[in-house]
């Protein structure tokens, strides 16, 4: 199972269209490559002058999972660090490797990791219009806020976990609408 999320700089037609572009290569071509790096490195070949022409950027972070060994293999252009709720643990784990954002640079080096997950751990991948998502007073919501709300709510299923997740953020924003892009992505792993 391959976990993906994604952030192009920019709120216009051409950062929509390389987004599509990106998830046509990854579908095309992920099949082929053998690891999170190797596809974060021909991602970053494949759109560097596209990228640097349009001044644009990507964030990703790939996540490679197999259910058997219970085995996370992954790597990040940049993009936050996802997080693990462990089912016995309240305290959370962010998921990091280096490697710097795509379209920016070439031969670059993206760092591969590995983790397991257990039965009941909760594994949530984000954008950063969530954490960077501000209230009246201009105070982030930020990181550990989003912590403790999964740690409060991992009982539910994805669905249910990702709509208490946005219902909080606009609740803390006091917008029903977000600036930034936002998007979520959880794995639950069947107890």
């Amino acid at each position: 199972l391959d976990l993906v999320i994604a952030d192009v700089s920019g709120h216009n037609i051409g950062a929509a269209l390389i987004m599509a572009e990106t998830r046509t290569f990854i579908q095309a071509n992920a099949k082929d490559l053998p690891s999170p790096s190797a596809i974060m490195d021909a991602l970053n070949q494949f759109f560097y002058q596209d990228l640097t022409n349009a001044e644009l950027f990507i964030t990703m972070f790939y996540l490679k999972y197999n259910p058997q060994s219970q085995r996370l293999t992954y790597a990040s252009a940049g993009h936050n660090p996802p997080i693990i709720l462990r089912s016995e643990a309240s305290a959370c784990e962010r998921l990091d490797a280096e490697g710097m954002i795509l379209g920016i640079k070439t031969g670059i080096i993206f760092e591969e990791k590995q983790n397991e997950l257990q039965p009941g751990d909760v594994l949530l991948l984000y954008t950063d219009g969530i954490i960077e998502a501000e209230n009246r007073e201009g105070v982030f919501f930020g990181e550990e806020r989003l912590c403790a709300i999964l740690n409060e709510n991992q009982q539910y299923p994805p669905k249910d976990l990702i709509n208490v997740l946005l219902d909080q953020v606009r609740m803390f924003s006091g917008m029903q609408n977000f600036k930034d892009d936002v998007s979520l992505v959880v794995l639950k792993i069947d107890e």
